[in-house]
């Protein structure tokens, strides 16, 4: 190993580490038996400064780190064990006395539980234990946490966006929608992840996330669920509709009165606006009925032009277009009554009367 130039990462194991599958299928810890741990209570407990690195030719000195193969264990009464490959111990390290080092999930942690390992490693979590594999199969490392998982602080979801309910327009295909929100998470968060029926995507593992998750045309439900560094997860879902193409204007509302010629209400009208614009080829329109003071209100209508229709049995169909200019509008309405018939004298009964009048000039200028 000497002269040989080796690129590290800091990593944080155990407690911060969730199941990432090692490469390759010789890398099982199925096929690794722990040895028998040989606690050494005559071993000073110490406290360290930095954090612990693998070591190729450990020397026995702590600030040189631990050997390949170490077994780590991080005891309930907050120390750090340190044994061989064969389960002899070497270091008994004091987590409360040892300096404080911020990990990459932001969550200052005692230096003991922060290692540095090969940027080749790969890591399985499996029960309590974690076990690091070098690039060439050997395991290298083992972390088992004694430490009972805290029951108080759940993890907390807060979508901001999209919000519950809504319709997201979408010009852009395949879709995406942007998930935004943030995760509290007390003993720190290990990553997001954002899925739809369509698919799901990685947010990292910061407390504000914000990522594009896939989606399909018409109802979605989008989920997002955190898991802390103890591997508990937490989830949180919010249903949206996805429409495809430009979204529409501004809703509008309108309201006013719907009259006759001599200004008295007409109740029980048929109000309806139609926008210009469709939805699924469809026209976007809303309806109401006058009350008894001949008052509507029409909400919800897009777009500032509508086609306005009132009908009414007794009166003429009104059908005008509105170029309205706010989102908040005024509009009195008014039918024209339809021509009354005299009783018994229907058209049948006009036309054979109008026939015998001339039947009887005829006659007459015979």
């Amino acid at each position: 190993m000497n002269g040989t130039t080796r690129t590290w990462t800091l990593l944080l194991l155990a407690l911060l580490l969730a199941a990432v599958p090692a490469a390759g299928a010789d890398l099982d810890p199925n096929h690794y038996v722990i040895p028998e741990l040989k606690v050494n209570e005559s071993i000073e407990t110490i406290a360290i400064s930095g954090v612990l690195t693998l070591q190729p030719e450990w020397d026995g000195s702590v600030t040189t780190g631990i050997p390949f193969g170490s077994i780590m264990v991080h005891t309930a009464d907050a120390r750090t064990l340190i044994f061989d490959s064969d389960g002899n111990q070497l270091l008994s390290i004091s987590d409360e006395l040892s300096a404080k080092v911020p990990t990459p999930a932001g969550v200052e942690k005692p230096c003991t539980w922060v290692h540095q390992l090969p940027n080749d490693s790969r890591v399985y979590h499996h029960d309590n234990a974690t076990f690091i594999f070098g690039k060439a199969g050997d395991l290298i490392l083992t972390v088992i946490n004694e430490h009972p998982p805290p029951v108080e602080d759940p993890i907390t979801i807060n979508i901001t966006s999209p919000a519950e309910g809504e319709t997201v327009w979408i010009d852009v295909v395949p879709p995406r929608v942007a998930v935004v929100g943030e995760v509290h998470a007390p003993t720190g968060l290990h990553n997001v992840v954002v899925r739809s029926g369509t698919g799901e995507v990685s947010c990292g593992n910061r407390p504000e996330f914000a990522c594009s998750v896939p989606v399909s045309t018409g109802e979605n439900t989008i989920t997002v669920t955190a898991t802390d560094n103890y591997g508990r997860q937490a989830e949180k879902t919010v249903n949206v509709t996805v429409r495809i193409g430009l979204p529409p204007p501004p809703a509008i509302a309108v309201s006013g009165r719907v009259t006759n010629a001599g200004g008295n209400p007409v109740p029980g009208a048929l109000v309806r606006f139609e926008s210009v614009f469709t939805l699924d080829d469809e026209p976007i329109a809303a309806t109401n009925v006058t009350g008894e003071d001949g008052g509507y209100l029409v909400e919800g209508v897009f777009g500032y032009r509508q086609t306005v229709t009132v009908e009414k049995e007794g009166y003429a169909p009104l059908r005008e277009e509105f170029i309205f200019e706010n989102l908040t509008n005024d509009l009195d309405l008014e039918l024209e009554p339809l021509p009354r018939t005299v009783p018994g004298f229907g058209s049948t009964l006009a036309v054979l009367s109008l026939l015998g009048f001339f039947l009887l000039i005829g006659r007459k200028g015979w």
